[in-house]
């Protein structure tokens, strides 16, 4: 028995959109235009090959339905074993090694986690969080320290990412503050 691949991050926050309210591809090609999630956004050829692959596995489902302009439009619903997934990918741990690659996988992962998880799984959450983008400053200051590095444009791209890196450390900081309940 061959052993499936691994949801790709895109296929998990397709299941965590469609989770928190059915949709059809068009409408998830909207939201991605549309938002912040912007920089997830799939062309055709990308979005409705995976959505298909999530229907497939068993992990969505999808029906036939009129639109409000009178076209057939298919939409997707997450199945139990789509949330049970998505569920699982918000409480994975944070890999500190893809937090330079991924924070914004991390934080899609945090606004969909609002509705699933605790409080204190929130906080764990956002504090191994600020521990990954802490050690990950940490070895862009000692790379930058020991490198020696040929002209002012490397430097100048590195210190964009510490600055990037740290504001976003001190709003993990500050997120974890709002959220903690009062004492």
């Amino acid at each position: 028995m061959t052993k499936s691949r691994g949801l790709t991050d895109f296929e998990h926050i397709l299941i965590g959109l469609v989770a928190g309210a059915p949709r059809s591809g068009y409408e998830l090609k909207r939201y991605f235009a549309s938002t912040p999630a912007v920089v997830y956004e799939p062309s055709s050829g990308a979005l409705y090959p995976a959505l298909r692959r999530l229907e497939k596995r068993g992990l969505l489902r999808s029906e036939l339905a009129v639109s409000s302009g009178g076209r057939e439009q298919r939409r997707y619903f997450a199945t139990e074993a789509g949330r049970e997934a998505r569920n699982r990918w918000l409480r994975q741990p944070v890999d500190a090694a893809t937090v330079g690659r991924d924070l914004g996988t991390h934080l899609m992962r945090f606004v969909m986690a609002e509705r699933e998880l605790s409080a204190a799984e929130v906080q764990a959450f956002l504090r191994d969080l600020g521990h990954a983008l802490d050690a990950f400053i940490t070895g862009i200051e000692a790379f930058m320290r020991d490198a020696h590095l040929d002209g002012s444009h490397p430097v100048l791209a590195l210190e964009h990412g510490l600055a990037v890196h740290r504001a976003s450390l001190r709003w993990v900081r500050h997120a974890s503050a709002s959220l903690r309940p009062e004492a």
